[in-house]
């Protein structure tokens, strides 16, 4: 009787610890990228950033990933990698010299398993959202 309660609890004690350590990667991710993108690094470079800390839980950029340059000074200001819809906070806004990074990563992917949409909690559709500002290097 007592069975199925304690095997509910550890799946939802399993499933809230890989929602912890996929936020925590995101928002290494994030600061990295955002770290990279200061010191004048293209698309391509943050990209393989952002790819690099969350290839440890199997995420790249592409459909369930993606990643938004907000940049004032660049060619294109707002440049995305990846088809996953993400939008960058509208506050703080970004000065002339600084650099926001948002990486995306949508909850109903791998390594989330979802098991537990059938007791009411269900990640479809939710996603973490992590942004990092930072100011850029200027050589003098």
């Amino acid at each position: 009787m007592v069975l199925p309660i304690v095997l509910g609890a550890s799946l939802a004690a399993f499933e809230f610890g890989i929602a912890v350590l996929v936020e925590q990667a995101v928002t290494h991710a994030a600061t990295v990228a955002a770290r990279e993108a200061g010191k004048g690094a293209d698309m391509d470079e943050v990209e393989d950033a952002v790819n690099t800390v969350l290839a440890t839980h199997n995420i790249e950029i592409g459909d369930f990933a993606s990643v938004v340059v907000e940049d004032l000074e660049a060619t294109n200001p707002v440049d995305q990698r990846g088809t996953l819809p993400c939008s960058p906070p509208s506050a703080p806004s970004i000065g002339l010299y600084d650099v926001r990074v948002t990486v995306c990563v949508d909850l109903a992917a791998k390594p989330f398993l979802n098991a537990l949409r059938t007791y009411g909690l269900d990640f479809t559709g939710k996603q973490f959202t992590v942004s990092a500002l930072v100011r850029k290097e200027i050589a003098l």
